[in-house]
């Protein structure tokens, strides 16, 4: 017996990545459109977005806007999760105009727990000046983006921030 198939083909998957990338987007232009992490002083912010166990999430790296001609190297960043925890990267940041090195690990020391899975974020900027202040935030979508996890350092420094997503 021949079975025709009449209409769309099902494609398992694109719907959601549409959906993962359309909202990675529009968080990356409401961050652009919103000013910097500190009153008074001119932030530029840098924003990888990554998906942790179907969780979206920004990285912020802040630099001071009149630091930037000091940026001479991509930022590198590690996320590190639990073994077994999927993790990707949406969303590429401009990494403060020398791009961006991401990579991620699996950590057996962090953990999923009933309150959440560890992640832990390690972040270094190369400039010219050690005295650089950096600042790193992780944001998880929707509440997070609100008050996100945050440390700060300097540049030439590695910077970790451990939290829960």
């Amino acid at each position: 017996m021949n079975h025709a198939h009449w209409g769309r083909p099902r494609v398992h998957g694109s719907r959601r990545r549409s959906v993962v990338w359309a909202l990675a987007f529009s968080v990356l232009t409401l961050v652009l459109a919103v000013p910097g992490t500190s009153a008074g002083v001119g932030w530029c912010r840098d924003d990888p977005v990554v998906v942790i166990d179907g969780q979206i999430a920004d990285i912020f790296i802040s630099a001071k806007f009149e630091d930037l001609a000091k940026v001479n190297g991509p930022t590198q960043i590690v996320v590190s999760i639990p073994v077994g925890v999927d993790v990707a990267l949406a969303v590429a940041g401009p990494g403060f105009g020398h791009g961006e090195h991401i990579s991620f690990a699996e950590s057996e020391s962090l953990k999923v727990t009933s309150e959440g899975i560890d992640v832990r974020i390690k972040v270094r900027v190369p400039a010219r000046s050690d005295a650089m202040p950096i600042r790193v935030e992780f944001a998880p979508h929707v509440v997070g983006v609100l008050q996100p996890a945050a440390d700060e350092g300097t540049a030439n420094d590695w910077i970790s921030l451990r939290t829960l997503l």
